[in-house]
């Protein structure tokens, strides 16, 4: 293996990072783990795992609170380290920082409420013919320990500390991370944090478990240890896939949670191309946001053949020629983007415009077709991960409306829109609640706003269970499962059940909730 063209630098036991915008390798080394420490951590997140779940809600949310805490005191130091790792910039990081905290804390708020157990009951009735009605009371119970995947992309807010992490522990599950190779560094910055919020909680240190590696060896012994009961992956469509099947195949499967890879359509209606100038600099703005690395990047846009439209493209062309050179995440990601750009723009029926660039910089690309062209290549609606969008443009309603139709899953759908669009709209509209799973009216999709009603996955191959969330207070759910008790005696059932309801939650009670 080339360790001049690959993010890692390979010994027999450790690894190191790079240096994002030089390709250097960086002095420290990480261990390579392996089988033996899955054994270990899966082990020992599995033996506190009951005692973990059980935990008061305080002491749970507390934990969250401490989390956070240590991360915005050590914030200078993850912030330097990830900005050599990524190249992203500081002020992108602190913000992600930010981000990361208060996903914790919104959290830890879930966790005070109680609302997450969803208690429920169904009151008895002996005297019911022709058979007595049982006492019945159900809640959620966490489901055990799981694992998480870094990810390349956001190196706070969806890695070790991320989403993932904060909803499983929330939700009182043991939580073993995967590291991504992209950012090593930064998570062992992120993980002592972890461990000093647990000796200040006084818990055990096998609630989490940082696990570093080149190899995909690790992140198959994890996802197949008998011990872990659910995951959390947020990567490329391939890798994605090759573990939810691993996770499938299981003697016992588990959920795997696996957000992979979404062009995020946009949709421009007549009125709104004719009445809003700066379409195509917000355009442009939102494709190139992050060099094009959020998973919520507007990867094609739909527009009816005008006037109007070609002014929106002539001018979203000549923004991108002016666009600064991006410098992507890792040297593979910039492979793979040059390499994918490159065969695009030499395909048939397709024209390109890049932006200046040298080496080891990449250009901005964007693409024009028509909707004969679209249809007869497939392949286009692939995810190309960096700075780079398409625009299709449709002979007329119609023709969007049944491209509309075809259209693979995806994290978002955005339509732009005026009142003299809303019949358009509302046709639109039923499409793409199928296809997505936020719709973001005369927005663009990057950003995704953390809290309690936002939806962050979508169908396949936005991602592997369109019925949960990666982003929000909902994804607390991803890591809990049902139990009903029936008959139990008062003093036999979890408090969230109690009649005296110790923890003073809302509940409900013969489908009313009090």
């Amino acid at each position: 293996m080339n360790p001049q063209t690959h993010d890692v630098i390979y010994e027999s036991d450790v690894f190191y990072g790079k240096n994002a915008f030089t390709g250097e390798t960086l002095p420290t080394a990480f261990p390579v783990h392996g089988q033996e420490e899955v054994e270990q951590a899966a082990n020992a997140a599995a033996e506190i795992a009951r005692d973990f779940r059980r935990l008061s809600n305080e002491k749970r949310a507390s934990l969250l609170c401490s989390i956070a805490l240590e991360l915005e005191a050590r914030s200078e130091d993850i912030v330097a380290r990830a900005h050599l790792e990524t190249a992203l910039p500081d002020a992108r990081l602190k913000g992600e920082i930010g981000r990361t905290a208060n996903q914790l804390r919104l959290f830890a708020d879930v966790v005070k409420s109680g609302s997450y157990h969803q208690a429920i009951f169904d009151t008895p009735s002996p005297e019911r013919q022709p058979v007595p009605k049982p006492d019945i009371r159900r809640q959620q119970i966490a489901i055990g320990p799981v694992a998480v995947f870094g990810a390349s992309n956001f190196p706070l807010a969806f890695s070790a500390a991320g989403g993932d992490t904060a909803s499983a522990l929330a939700a009182g599950c043991p939580v073993i991370v995967k590291g991504h190779t992209a950012h090593p560094g930064t998570s062992q910055i992120v993980a002592e944090c972890m461990e000093k919020a647990l000796d200040k909680e006084q818990l055990p240190q096998a609630i989490f478990t940082l696990l570093q590696g080149n190899r995909r060896e690790l992140g198959q012994a994890l996802v197949t240890h008998p011990k872990i009961k659910g995951v959390g992956f947020t990567g490329s469509v391939g890798g994605g896939r090759a573990l939810f099947n691993l996770a499938q195949q299981r003697p016992e499967p588990i959920p795997f949670y696996g957000e992979l890879g979404a062009i995020n359509p946009t949709f421009i209606l007549p009125d709104a191309m004719k009445t809003n100038p700066s379409l195509a600099e917000q355009f442009v703005a939102s494709m190139t946001m992050g060099c094009g690395q959020f998973c919520t990047k507007p990867g094609v846009v739909f527009a009816i053949n005008s006037p109007e439209t070609q002014a929106f493209i002539e001018t979203a062309q000549q923004i991108i020629r002016q666009q600064s050179p991006s410098t992507l995440l890792t040297h593979s990601i910039k492979d793979n983007y040059q390499s994918e750009v490159e065969n695009r723009g030499s395909d048939n029926g397709i024209t390109v415009t890049y932006s200046e660039a040298q080496s080891p910089n990449v250009p901005a690309a964007l693409f024009v077709t028509d909707s004969k062209n679209w249809r007869s290549n497939p392949a286009w609606e692939e995810e190309i991960f960096g700075p780079q969008s398409l625009i299709v443009v449709c002979d007329d309603f119609e023709d969007m409306l049944a491209l509309s139709e075809t259209l693979s899953g995806s994290l978002t759908a955005t339509i732009h829109a005026t009142v003299e669009d809303y019949s358009q709209a509302h046709q639109l509209i039923p499409c793409l609640e199928e296809m997505a799973g936020r719709l973001v009216f005369n927005g663009w999709p990057t950003g995704v706003e953390v809290g309690y009603a936002m939806v962050h996955g979508g169908p396949y191959p936005a991602s592997t269970h369109s019925a949960s969330t990666s982003v929000g207070a909902e994804a607390i759910h991803r890591w809990l499962r049902p139990v009903a008790y029936q008959a139990l005696p008062e003093a036999l059932l979890p408090s969230s059940l109690q009649a005296t309801n110790p923890l003073g939650i809302k509940r409900n009670i013969d489908g009313l909730t009090c």
